[in-house]
């Protein structure tokens, strides 16, 4: 793994978001590694003799000088392009609590933004190494939770969905909840629940067969102006100008 690899050098390139189009891509060699964070839909990559599917909350790496197939569904991903990396193993790295690891990605590209300190981005990847090493994802064993995330998965457009009715659904106090989310998805269920929400707002958006009200109430939000604002808030941008802001 990557983040054992105690002779791994590299040089930061770029620090980007990217939001992926809907289909099947053929990618030509690119002569610098990306390492990259998924933060919303995913990607089935084929990569030589390799296959990884990427969900939300993975850490993909993929190595310099190498072409690769991919099948994205709407997603974003926040993606450190590294040049001269002397690690060349495609992998992709599941983790108990991509929430923490998410943070970390996002956090430095945020400060990339505002200023690309190269020495500030090593210190956050290692960081981030570090917090990998340790943190390795372990199936839903807990039958509960598991029929919890189920059902939000299977509900959450619909507007009456809130922890209260998944509380009541369950028979499980929001504490205990509370607690088998933040062990076993690495979020809240509010906030598994929006992301669930977003990602379907996403899908839709890029169609652009529905109207942004009309996508607001069919992913489950009962207030346009809410989720614009919330919309705005996690991309950068309102739903509006979503099209412009995809890339593959």
């Amino acid at each position: 793994m990557i983040y054992n690899d105690d002779n791994l050098s590299f040089k930061i390139l770029t620090v980007g978001c990217f939001h992926h189009k809907q289909g099947v891509f053929e990618v030509n060699a690119r002569p610098y590694a990306a390492l990259s964070f998924r933060v919303s839909g995913t990607g089935d990559f084929e990569i030589g003799k390799k296959r990884f599917i990427t969900n939300p909350g993975d850490v993909l790496f993929l190595p310099a000088d190498t072409p690769y197939k991919v099948q994205y569904s709407i997603s974003e991903s926040i993606v450190i392009h590294l040049g001269y990396c002397s690690y060349t193993e495609p992998e992709n790295i599941c983790l108990i609590h991509p929430s923490q690891i998410g943070r970390q990605f996002r956090a430095l590209f945020e400060a990339w933004k505002q200023r690309h300190s190269v020495n500030y981005a090593k210190s956050v990847i290692y960081s981030i190494f570090d917090d990998m090493a340790n943190d390795q994802k372990t199936p839903i064993v807990d039958t509960l939770i598991a029929n919890c995330v189920q059902y939000m998965e299977q509900n959450f457009c619909d507007s009456k969905m809130d922890i209260a009715s998944l509380c009541e659904y369950a028979f499980i106090s929001a504490s205990s909840l509370q607690r088998g989310f933040a062990k076993y998805v690495g979020l809240s269920p509010k906030q598994y629940l929006t992301q669930l929400r977003m990602n379907r707002a996403l899908e839709l958006l890029s169609k652009g067969e529905l109207s942004v009200r009309e996508i607001c109430f069919e992913c489950g939000f009962t207030d346009e102006k809410y989720f614009s604002r919330a919309f705005k808030k996690k991309y950068g941008y309102p739903p509006s100008q979503l099209k412009k802001n995809m890339l593959v």
